[in-house]
């Protein structure tokens, strides 16, 4: 009998033939174990229907190299977002954490209004976050608590860009403190359009208005 190592040898070969191929997906000895099922699913010449039909299979780490691994079919990659999608509600923290770490954009479209700070914290971190998905965070009014609103706003990579800064400063739910340690970063068309931002306090409306009349005057 064979064994993993020997399968996933095998597996590596990306000129691996197609009748080698067809052996492994018909060999019930390889496909008990979850490395050369998950292998097996990722290889570019396992047939779509084969590829598919194992992602059910598949634990949910594996799901998650295949949501993030740009060189897997796309039909494949988004099957292991939505498996992903059904298992998120029965995840417990710590893996909805590691999960934000490291899966593919569509898993991530989820996990970015996860309640828990931690896993928006790990999104913020992911190689595949966009600007626009983040301003998406940013700017909703109701989905977003204020800590998470304040860890955007601190974070190095994404709280100096320019998109997410005027998100939120418009969102009434960022914390005053961090909206006006914003302001002096803030372009003059944001700091204007703060005056007739709904919601938005009238301290902080009132300090823009200040910062952009010392920038008038100053040139």
């Amino acid at each position: 009998m064979s064994s993993e190592a020997h399968y996933l040898k095998l597996l590596n070969r990306p000129d691996l033939p197609a009748e080698a191929l067809e052996a492994l997906l018909g060999d019930r000895s390889a496909r008990k174990y979850h490395t050369v099922r998950c292998a097996l699913a990722a290889h570019r010449r396992t047939p779509r229907h084969e590829a598919l039909s194992l992602v059910g299979t598949l634990y949910w780490r594996d799901l998650a190299r295949l949501s993030s691994d740009s060189r897997i079919h796309p039909e494949v990659r988004r099957a292991a977002d939505r498996d992903l999608s059904r298992r998120l509600p029965e995840m417990a923290l710590s893996e909805r954490v590691d999960l934000a770490r490291s899966a593919g954009r569509g898993t991530l479209l989820l996990l970015r209004f996860d309640s828990d700070l931690r896993v928006l914290q790990a999104v913020l971190d992911n190689r595949f976050a966009t600007e626009p998905d983040l301003v998406g965070v940013a700017a909703a009014r109701a989905e977003t608590p204020p800590a998470a609103l304040e860890a955007i706003a601190a974070h190095p990579r994404w709280g100096i860009r320019p998109a997410l800064l005027s998100a939120l400063l418009r969102n009434p739910r960022l914390p005053t403190a961090v909206a006006l340690s914003l302001l002096s970063r803030a372009s003059a068309s944001d700091l204007a359009g703060l005056k007739v931002a709904p919601g938005v306090s009238r301290l902080v409306k009132a300090c823009a208005e200040r910062v952009l009349a010392r920038r008038k005057k100053a040139h």
